[in-house]
């Protein structure tokens, strides 16, 4: 993923899944070798996929967040298509936490998150608290969320798809890119590596679907998160921002940046390379971000070409050299109003 986003690849592909239902867009980014077994979701699958190599490795009292917008909502389109409601229970968050406890051998407590589209995000300020306050010694934190019939039926009524590959901060941008994935993180109180330094969780309450577009939420996000970072926001050499392609979410960002910051920051958006992957979004630009911080240089926004003149000197469609700085900043928001905002240090080099 690393490498595809330098180069300004994207995953976002034409798909005939959803062909005959006539929704806005036919674009999406999936794991297309993927192949749950029979009667598994495609998000089991893929946890079980990636978190193979370390089943095991984790201590089993070790406390497990999932963060997920619509977890195996593949049973409940099962259940409906085929006519068997017994499927209907399958589909229920707290199934999916079972199943991967029992996957990776773990016996603690655990929980789901599900705060829209800064579900993980949210997820990791919760693993946070819990080791800051001596709750836990670590806590594992798993996203995954899948493209599905009833997401893609769901953005597409909202008339929030692009018709095209996203292109987050772009002056043409017209919506987002669905995208599917699985991200995880282990949070531990010490240790080398990436550092979460400070967080802050806030809602506008603004409207149901729709960003607050004076960005007050995310502001406020950002500032609780500088200040328990005890950190200077001049120091943030870089942005990993939401940017989800859409008019007003994205101009809503931009609107909290100049807010913020005197002056610009490099800021950038992996949604036009893996689309938008809903709850898992947050982990996955954070874990790039730890990346960029480690080897000095951010990735391209891929899709933008024509830089809208809210983010002008603060987006670029090409790979930016970030000097000697060790400090980022990631922001997610979703619907209903929620805004996370991370301060990370350090980074995960590799």
């Amino acid at each position: 993923m690393w490498n595809g986003l330098m180069s300004g690849q994207t995953a976002i592909r034409a798909t005939q899944q959803f062909a005959e239902r006539g929704f806005l867009s036919d674009q999406v980014a999936v794991i297309e070798d993927l192949e749950p077994e029979r009667g598994e979701s495609r998000a089991l699958a893929a946890i079980r996929r990636i978190l193979s190599p370390v089943v095991g490795g984790i201590d089993p009292m070790t406390p497990l967040i999932v963060a997920s917008t619509v977890g195996e909502i593949e049973f409940v389109e099962r259940a409906i298509l085929g006519g068997d409601s017994s499927l209907i229970a399958e589909s229920r968050p707290l199934a999916l936490v079972e199943r991967v406890k029992r996957l990776m051998g773990l016996r603690g407590p655990a929980m789901v998150m599900s705060s829209a589209c800064a579900s993980s995000a949210a997820a990791l300020t919760r693993a946070a608290s819990m080791v800051r306050h001596g709750e836990a010694a670590s806590v594992l934190v798993v996203s995954c969320d899948s493209v599905s019939e009833f997401v893609y039926s769901g953005f597409s009524t909202l008339m929030s798809l692009s018709a095209g590959p996203a292109k987050p901060f772009d002056a043409e941008r017209s919506g987002l890119t669905l995208g599917e994935a699985v991200a995880w993180a282990l949070v531990t109180a010490g240790g080398e590596g990436l550092s979460i330094l400070g967080w802050g969780n806030t809602t506008d309450a603004v409207h149901m679907t729709a960003p607050d577009r004076n960005a007050g939420g995310l502001s406020r996000a950002i500032g609780k998160a500088v200040a328990m970072s005890e950190r200077s926001q001049g120091e943030i050499g870089v942005i990993a921002a939401h940017g989800t392609g859409t008019i007003y979410s994205d101009a809503m960002e931009m609107t909290a940046f100049r807010d913020r910051f005197e002056t610009p920051r490099p800021v950038f958006s992996v949604k036009g390379g893996v689309g938008h992957t809903l709850a898992a979004a947050g982990l996955v630009q954070i874990l790039v971000a730890g990346r960029a911080m480690a080897r000095g240089h951010a990735p391209p926004t891929v899709g933008l070409s024509n830089v809208d003149e809210s983010a002008g000197g603060w987006a670029r469609g090409s790979p930016v050299d970030l000097g000697v700085s060790r400090l980022g900043l990631s922001t997610n928001s979703g619907f209903g109003g929620v805004n996370t905002a991370i301060m990370l240090g350090g980074g995960i080099s590799g």
